[in-house]
């Protein structure tokens, strides 16, 4: 097996504390590495673990440490606290091999659309004349229920009642093949 903390590390520790940390390595980084793939979704768990334990071996002497393993954890804490820190401030990239394009590539959308706008122009020239205007004054022209009643010389209610009708007909056509 590799050694992690070995001269490659660039770390100098006495002996009993290279076992030490090595013997925590071999107990505890496989146990860290699931938990901190389950939090991060993904092949970073790893990377922090290996992270974290060359942060503990950088410390020096294991000797001064009363709980190597719960300093060992807050390194973690601080990784995953840092991680999120550095992933707020930066743009998140997203790999275009794993996600399909929102827009496609051919023109169905632009067709369908045309076909829609035809199919609902339709509609609304086939409503009942009032109907037609009274949607049209409030939906196109933008006048508000009581405006249209006022001009019209029609109740509120009324107009309510033909831009009802004029949505119900028009959603009924729309939703038909």
């Amino acid at each position: 097996m590799l050694d992690p903390f070995g001269p490659a590390c660039g770390v100098t520790q006495d002996e009993d504390s290279h076992r030490r940390l090595a013997a925590i390595y071999r107990e505890r980084a496989p146990q860290l590495t699931r938990y901190l793939r389950s939090r991060l979704r993904g092949s970073d768990g790893e990377d922090l673990v290996h992270d974290a334990f060359a942060r503990l071996a950088r410390r020096g002497s294991l000797a001064t440490l009363q709980n190597p393993e719960a300093y060992l954890k807050r390194i973690i804490r601080n990784l995953l606290i840092d991680r999120k820190r550095r992933a707020a401030v930066r743009p998140q990239l997203v790999d275009l091999e794993d996600h399909e394009p929102q827009i496609r590539a051919d023109q169905t959308d632009g067709i369908e659309l045309a076909q829609l706008q035809t199919r609902y122009r339709t509609v609304v020239d086939a409503l009942p004349p009032r109907t037609r205007q009274v949607f049209l004054l409030h939906r196109v022209e933008g006048q508000s229920m009581k405006d249209i009643a006022a001009d019209l010389d029609i109740s509120t209610r009324t107009v309510e009642w033909h831009v009802a009708q004029a949505i119900l007909k028009i959603g009924e056509a729309l939703d038909r093949p």
